[in-house]
């Protein structure tokens, strides 16, 4: 099964970072290239006490934090600039209320285009996993075995 173009812009601006590690960069090159020898080549190289670098972290719990501060600073911020400003209390409430709305907005929809690009990026992953098991079965069954133990 050879590779499929992955050049989406969501996948190339937001996971870049969290994916140029030098064992990743040896075994995308490989992927990429549909070099096969490389791809043997990157899994000998291993030692059998390494795993490949894939990604260890998610969950919910930053996203949340961000929002949540994120929200609350900013609404305070234009509820505290509002009064300040003597605005009648019904003009306060009405821009508080529709800080909190837009920031809700904001925050969904940043966060639906972040678990999109990582998902994208993961689907990647397993197309790469799954091509070198195709092409150096033996690598991928040892970096496997090396792994679980």
């Amino acid at each position: 099964m050879p590779p499929t173009n992955e050049a989406t812009s969501l996948l190339k601006s937001t996971t870049t970072a969290m994916i140029d590690t030098p064992v990743n960069v040896a075994a995308r090159k490989a992927f990429e290239a549909t070099n096969g020898a490389a791809s043997k080549q990157f899994h000998d190289a291993r030692s059998s006490a390494s795993e490949e670098g894939h990604q260890a972290e998610g969950g919910f719990l930053k996203p949340v934090i961000f929002g949540g501060l994120d929200g609350i600073l900013t609404s305070f911020a234009i509820v505290a600039g509002a009064a300040g400003g003597h605005l009648d209390p019904s003009v306060v409430l009405i821009l508080g209320f529709s800080n909190i709305f837009a920031d809700a907005l904001s925050m969904g929809v940043g966060e639906f285009l972040s678990s999109k690009a990582n998902n994208e990026w993961i689907l990647s992953e397993r197309r790469r996993e799954e091509w070198e098991l195709e092409n150096y079965p033996e690598g991928e069954i040892n970096g496997t075995i090396s792994f679980s133990l």
